[in-house]
């Protein structure tokens, strides 16, 4: 055990005995110090550790004082978060919109990354219940058809009490409290967009195994086919996997040389696919936005410090995390009224200068 845990332990003793009553004093940093032989820091990690269980308040200035637990009986007070990365791309927008309400409700919060590996998001979620944990925040991995998810286990763990809410992706399916974005109307929104600026011959490169960025391609489709008397033309290439697993570079290169002369403009399901679409370009020399206008989605931290800044829509990650957390507390704590809910957010398009309108470079 190591020596926080020594701390902490005691101090939940004496909570438990009645040592340390309600509204008591808990002995300063100095004394807890001297009493167990060790530094300040060990002492105010065992203090946040109380803390975020909820058994203990923290007042600057004043002190630490005990309280009495606002959770029920049987919490271990553990709330785990399973994303396909944790600390790269949007995530760490969603990790702190889930964080900054589950430290004040006394949650501590478990983070795992699937890397977007079906076994792997298993293994994880296999951990969270062994730890064990009291809810599940769960990006789930799935491309639209539940048989390529891990459903059988998710409804297996709902079914043993734990409840697990979906953020930013689903898997089809299954009931449960979730939080995503409109989707189907991005993609319409980017296809107006793009269609204002006088585009007719445009590109869609996307994610094919990934439910949500299909999602936006389809509404790509349904405004190009709701709206005829535009005669836009649509020119598709995809890909599968993320990150290091993704084939995109090779398949973005090969959509260019397909379709770069027929093309003016391409919609990608993700900033990350549309830097990977203006990295094919720069080495093939197609100049953007002059020769292809390139708009993406997620507003990824980088996308505004490229040479060219990225026109794209915001993904709210951080007000998705807040959203699902106190719906997840919420249940947790008995209130099933928020049970079941699915709560559609709508993203902003953020105009920078990978889209320029046709006629205009040829104006200048």
């Amino acid at each position: 055990m190591r020596k926080y845990e020594v701390i902490e332990q005691s101090l939940k003793a004496q909570m438990e005995t009645g040592e340390l009553s309600p509204g008591e004093k808990l002995p300063s940093e100095s004394e807890l110090c001297s009493r167990f032989g060790v530094s300040r820091n060990v002492v105010r990690q065992a203090l946040r550790n109380l803390e975020y269980r909820g058994l203990t308040e923290t007042i600057k200035g004043v002190g630490t004082f005990c309280r009495k637990p606002t959770q029920r009986d049987g919490l271990t007070g553990n709330i785990g978060f399973l994303g396909f990365f944790s600390h790269s791309y949007i995530f760490p927008r969603m990790i702190q919109g889930i964080d900054s309400v589950l430290y004040q409700e006394g949650f501590h919060l478990l983070v795992g990354q699937s890397l977007y590996d079906l076994d792997r998001e298993r293994r994880v979620l296999e951990s969270f219940l062994e730890k064990p944990v009291d809810g599940i925040i769960l990006e789930p991995v799935c491309d639209g058809n539940p048989e390529y998810s891990n459903r059988e286990l998710v409804r297996t763990i709902i079914a043993s009490g734990v409840p697990v809410v979906f953020i930013d992706n689903v898997i089809p399916g299954i009931d449960t409290t979730r939080v995503t974005l409109d989707d189907f109307h991005t993609g319409t929104r980017a296809m107006e967009y793009l269609s204002s600026m006088g585009h007719r011959d445009i590109g869609l490169f996307y994610q094919e195994d990934y439910y949500t960025k299909l999602q936006r391609v389809s509404g790509c489709r349904s405004y190009v086919k709701n709206h005829p008397q535009l005669e836009i033309n649509l020119r598709a290439g995809s890909f599968r996997g993320q990150r290091r697993g993704s084939n995109a570079p090779e398949r973005a290169e090969a959509f260019l040389k397909r379709y770069g002369g027929e093309i003016t403009a391409v919609f990608c399901s993700s900033d990350e696919d549309a830097l990977v679409v203006m990295e094919a370009a720069d080495r093939m020399g197609i100049t953007v936005p002059q020769e292809l206008s390139v708009i993406g989605f997620d507003d990824w931290d980088i996308s505004s410090y490229v040479r060219i800044g990225l026109t794209t829509f915001e993904h709210p990650g951080r007000s998705m995390g807040k959203l699902i957390a106190r719906s997840l507390v919420d249940e947790i704590r008995g209130n099933r009224q928020l049970a079941s809910t699915s709560m559609v957010l709508k993203p902003r398009l953020v105009e920078r200068t990978s889209v320029c309108r046709i006629g205009q470079v040829q104006d200048e």
